[in-house]
């Protein structure tokens, strides 16, 4: 699995950067993308919420890998977000979702597509945390079973079931925008119970921030609005998560 073999080559927490195809110009995500990749990120992740068309998708991942020699993978929200130029995609349910389209619908109507184009699937359990005073997009767009901050062990045990299923990767989501990150207590629960790779991403700002995840248990952290509010702040988070200390592993 590619992100099997990038902590292997790599022996440390990655970064990943989402661009959402919505969000800029073409030639501001070209931009963009390379200060990412001048600054150490490790991939390029092409999604987000929002509805765009197949046209844009596809015209975001060609700019990407025409501007950085990065592995571009999919972030889809519907079976129409699926590229035959991306290197990879994760392949993934939202298990806390009260919504059988984001559950496992928009995953069959994708899979003969994505096999049809032989791109390599990412199995995917995306957990959504509810860490924010008003809901993120994310919220507002799936009813979920709401996991709040202090739900460690819930969010542990749908983690767990997750591990059970056989899915490859977990990734905890505040959601882009959240007003705060993950919670390291509920990163730990989540770590003890999975052998897999763990990603987290949303309301992350800071390089404090970042560095504190990774050395919870995070072996993947992912940032997206901070590279298109303030691309120059991301030098630091970079930094502070390929600094940090990898979490102990069960």
């Amino acid at each position: 699995m590619l992100i099997d073999d990038l902590l292997t080559r790599t022996g440390r927490v990655l970064h990943f950067t989402l661009f959402d195809p919505d969000r800029q110009t073409l030639d501001e995500l070209a931009r963009r993308a390379k200060m990412s990749e001048r600054f150490g990120t490790d991939a390029a992740l092409v999604g987000g919420s929002s509805s765009f068309s197949p046209r844009l998708l596809e015209a975001t991942v060609k700019t990407l890998k025409n501007a950085v020699k990065l592995p571009v993978i999919l972030f889809p929200n519907s079976a129409a977000a699926v590229s035959k130029r991306a290197d990879a995609i994760f392949f993934m349910s939202l298990l806390n979702a009260d919504d059988p389209r984001v559950l496992i619908r928009e995953q069959v109507r994708a899979a003969p597509f994505i096999e049809r184009i032989k791109l390599c699937p990412i199995s995917m359990a995306y957990i959504v945390i509810g860490t924010s005073r008003r809901p993120t997009t994310i919220e507002r767009r799936v009813k979920l079973d709401k996991i709040g901050p202090r739900d460690a062990a819930k969010a542990a045990s749908y983690a767990l079931a997750a591990r059970y299923f056989g899915m490859g990767c977990t990734y905890l989501e505040a959601g882009s925008g959240a007003d705060r990150p993950v919670p390291l207590p509920m990163i730990r629960a989540v770590r003890a119970k999975i052998h897999g790779p763990l990603i987290v991403g949303g309301g992350i700002r800071t390089a404090g921030q970042a560095r504190r995840i990774a050395e919870a248990g995070a072996d993947i952290i992912v940032t997206g609005t901070i590279a298109e509010r303030n691309i120059a702040k991301l030098r630091s988070i970079i930094e502070a998560i390929h600094g940090a200390r990898p979490a102990a592993r069960s």
